[in-house]
């Protein structure tokens, strides 16, 4: 264990103490976030331009702003006037895996935002960092945490043995427009991990090996851009044995069309939703069903900002943190690299390359 690793259990009316990397769309969500959670505060940003970091600081109220992961981690050990508890990696998909081991290194707690890497053996590199380290390590995969999908594991059971499964998360990108008119933002550019399947594919996969586990095979086909990355595809995840033996699940994704509702179908119901990421409105139909219409199991929430929605991941991580927790139960890190297994082999199949794929 480090000498100079934060305290392993904080005490409950103690804000758990956050450092921000990235001062882009997903560190705002977190502010957000933690502006509505009274047990977390942000000490520090940093940003690879300082001065984005410096706005992004003056915004949100942050005391403390730096242009590179190194000033942050060393400005705000234990025995610093204002210590960090836990980074919350947010920067492009490409850094998850080095920014995560640099701070887990030096002794911190690490939150990684999904994808949680982007090879299996970066990903379990980060696990093995976090337990030689004796430190906190959880993907930010909000979905595991929220009540729409709270609402679907408590449901699911009512259907009995599952047959077929269609999960989608699919948009348009603004960003799209961006690249038809001759720009590559980072969600386009394969040397920052971007592509469809990296943004959107990743929770339905996610949300099936939450559910059901690691499949044994995986199928995928797509479309591909110039660039080399996918604007949108089809991950098929096949469970030949065990539990949920016989079961498929098709993951659609896609940057550039409109998404549809997900559903999973048993003997003689149907289980559907509308958003894979964050179901709002979960109906089921069939005999089971309080009536003849179906039944409708949405949940209520208060807002539906991506800020708000974060909160509730916001909470447990706190939460964990405090009780000095190395992972989470609910989103235990064998499944992040699992999930990151399947992302990897669908990529392979679909042939979008990264460079991290050639050192893997």
């Amino acid at each position: 264990m480090s000498s100079t690793a934060p305290t392993t259990r904080r005490t409950d009316d103690a804000p758990v103490r956050f450092g921000v990397i990235g001062a882009g769309f997903i560190a705002r969500w977190f502010a957000e976030a933690v502006a509505r959670e009274p047990g977390a505060q942000i000490v520090a940003v940093t940003s690879a331009h300082r001065e984005r970091a410096a706005a992004f600081a003056t915004e949100h109220g942050i005391a403390h702003a730096y242009a590179s992961l190194e000033e942050m981690l060393a400005a705000h050990g234990p025995g610093s006037p204002d210590p960090i508890d836990v980074i919350h990696v947010g920067s492009p998909n490409s850094l998850h895996a080095q920014h995560a081991i640099a701070a887990l290194e030096a002794g911190f707690h690490v939150v990684v935002e999904k994808p949680f890497a982007l090879t299996r053996s970066q990903a379990e590199a980060m696990v093995k960092a976090a337990r030689a380290a004796d430190r906190f390590l959880m993907e930010g995969w909000l979905s595991a945490f929220e009540p729409g999908v709270a609402r679907l594991r408590e449901q699911l059971p009512r259907l009995g043995r599952l047959h077929r499964v269609v999960l989608s998360k699919e948009q348009f990108s603004s960003r799209m427009e961006v690249y038809r008119s001759g720009g590559l933002p980072p969600a386009f550019d394969p040397a920052l991990g971007g592509g469809s399947l990296m943004d959107l594919g990743i929770y339905p996969v996610s949300l099936a090996i939450h559910l059901f586990g690691e499949p044994e095979r995986v199928t995928a086909t797509g479309t591909l851009l110039e660039c080399g990355v996918d604007a949108r595809g089809t991950v098929v995840l096949s469970y030949d044995c065990g539990e949920h033996a016989g079961l498929e699940v098709v993951c659609l994704h896609s940057k550039t069309s409109p998404g549809m509702e997900s559903s999973f179908a048993g003997d003689h119901d149907v289980l559907s939703i509308d958003d894979c990421q964050w179901p709002r409105r979960i109906g089921l139909r069939g005999p089971t069903a309080a009536t003849g219409t179906g039944e409708d199991l949405s949940v209520e929430r208060g807002a539906e900002a991506p800020g708000h929605q974060l909160a509730y991941e916001l909470a447990e991580v706190c939460r964990l943190v405090r009780a000095g927790a190395r992972q989470s139960d609910l989103h235990p890190l064998s499944r992040s690299v699992a999930a990151v297994g399947v992302l990897q082999e669908a990529r392979r199949q679909v042939g979008v390359r990264f460079p991290a794929d050639e050192q893997d």
